[in-house]
């Protein structure tokens, strides 16, 4: 089976990655209320964050280094995979053999390459592609296949409608660990699953017979 999985909130709690560098800004002098503005102002007038950008307006405005505050978000970086969920690499590794993986991250294409490659994550998947379009059916298209059956899990369940809605075919599972900005976004008729971890997913694969 192809397993397509989006990257943040699915695999990766991208909330503990903000609350890491918000901390390890903090301890430079960066309250918490200039952390989330620069946070926000960072985005400019798109929806991904900007990790050189925030760091430029919190030097201008509290007068510290870009340096030093490059220098620590990189610290972060470098423990980038502990920010996984508990069950994401056990999973691919039980997984990995028998099933075939890809991933298809939204995000700003400097930032999200850097954070996916330094959760150290590549060398389970066949392909990763990151993406600018936030219902990514048009880049979905490379993962199909003639023979194997492709299941898609996302927290997004606007990106499920619009996948599922152009490949009928795909299998789509919206996963839903509490965090990240869909919390509250309502299902569609397009999603065939619910899970809450990749326990759920498990179910899934065990349970239903995809294999052509």
């Amino acid at each position: 089976m192809r397993i397509v999985l989006d990257f943040d909130h699915t695999l990766y709690s991208t909330k503990s990655l903000y609350e890491a560098i918000k901390a390890a800004f903090g301890n430079l002098g960066v309250d918490e209320k200039l952390f989330q503005q620069t946070f926000q102002l960072s985005k400019g007038t798109g929806r991904d964050y900007k990790p050189a950008r925030q760091i430029r307006m919190i030097s201008k405005k509290i007068g510290v280094k870009e340096v030093r505050l490059q220098k620590e978000f990189n610290k972060i970086l470098k423990i980038s995979p502990k920010f996984f969920y508990p069950d994401t690499i056990e999973f691919l590794k039980k997984h990995q053999k028998k099933d075939e993986f890809f991933m298809l991250s939204y995000g700003e294409e400097k930032f999200q390459k850097q954070k996916v490659d330094s959760a150290k994550i590549n060398k389970y998947f066949k392909k990763i592609k990151i993406t600018r379009d936030i219902g990514k059916s048009k880049p979905f298209k490379v993962f199909l296949s003639k023979s194997d059956s492709v299941l898609f899990v996302e927290d997004n369940p606007q990106a499920l409608f619009e996948v599922k809605k152009a490949y009928p075919q795909v299998i789509t599972a919206r996963i839903r660990r509490g965090e990240g900005k869909y919390i509250a976004a309502p299902d569609n008729k397009y999603i065939d699953f619910q899970i809450k971890n990749l326990q759920g997913l498990e179910e899934i694969i065990q349970n239903r017979h995809f294999r052509h």
